[in-house]
């Protein structure tokens, strides 16, 4: 398994299934006592492996020719606060993103796959994309959940690698849209 092919995998993938648009999103996975993040402002999924960016855990760049990601501290602080936490992806999903402007303070799936899965999904309330507060409240809420729903925003995911991770997004994006769907045929 080769971590940053895998990354600009997950970026396609990300972008193929409707997950991200134009320059949303980010990925970020533990390498070492470092983290590689994707680049701050660039389509995800046109990044190449040269394009990703290796920080250490106070943020400061080691390695990479673009600036990391402006949800950095997002991603910081989650691996300060879950060391089962390996990989994180931020995305901005259609179903819960508008899930989020409706989302009662925290949600438990439906379907048992998704409780299986992910859990309880935490509520975080709308804070300026990018900001220490937004970040913040991420690092408050991630404490008890591993999938976050970003009100307004999108959401963030963690796991212990970055398909489980990718796995619990794509199943937390079916729970919306089947309950969604559900809406609509009652």
């Amino acid at each position: 398994m080769n971590t940053f092919e895998d990354i600009i995998k997950v970026c396609k993938l990300l972008y193929e299934k409707g997950f991200i648009f134009a320059t949303d999103g980010n990925v970020s996975v533990k390498y070492g006592e470092n983290i590689i993040i994707t680049p701050k402002g660039m389509r995800k999924e046109m990044l190449f492996v040269d394009d990703l960016v290796i920080i250490d855990k106070n943020g400061n760049v080691i390695e990479g020719k673009h600036e990391p990601s402006s949800e950095i501290f997002m991603h910081l602080w989650v691996y300060e606060k879950r060391e089962d936490v390996g990989a994180i992806i931020h995305a901005h999903p259609p179903y819960s993103t508008a899930f989020s402007f409706v989302m009662p303070r925290e949600y438990t799936p439906q379907l048992a796959e998704t409780r299986d899965l992910v859990g309880k999904i935490a509520f975080v309330p709308y804070r300026e994309p990018g900001s220490k507060e937004l970040a913040l409240e991420v690092k408050e809420k991630v404490v008890n959940s591993i999938a976050l729903v970003l009100h307004k925003h999108g959401v963030l995911v963690g796991g212990k690698d970055l398909w489980d991770a990718f796995s619990r997004l794509e199943r937390l994006e079916f729970e919306m849209q089947v309950r969604m769907l559900r809406r609509v045929f009652q």
